[in-house]
């Protein structure tokens, strides 16, 4: 499939984008063609995924045979409240020590 310069404005058109956004008007043909070149490079890519033979292949629902299920929800203690309080230049207690705003 051919990409051309209409095919890059009517997508990012699509998808609400200002491509050339902060190019001068020299500029912004050039970075559209490099786009147009580099989308096309995509697409033909995914033509040649198209030509594998996938005869005899279940389609895959998820990337894990087996999901795992939902980890428990659990509060656990991660040690690292006081390795962040030993850094702070003043603390109170378990806190921070800010001086007053007030």
């Amino acid at each position: 499939m051919p990409i051309d310069l209409e095919t890059v404005k009517r997508t990012a058109d699509l998808a609400r984008l200002d491509l050339t956004r902060g190019l001068s008007p020299d500029e912004a043909p050039a970075a559209l063609a490099k786009l147009a070149d580099e989308m096309a490079t995509i697409v033909g890519y995914i033509d040649v995924l198209g030509e594998a033979d996938t005869a005899g292949v279940e389609p895959l629902y998820s990337p894990l045979l087996e999901a795992p299920g939902p980890r428990p929800d659990a509060a656990r203690d991660s040690g690292l409240a006081e390795d962040l309080l030993a850094q702070a230049p003043d603390r109170f207690g378990d806190f921070f020590a800010v001086p007053k705003i007030l």
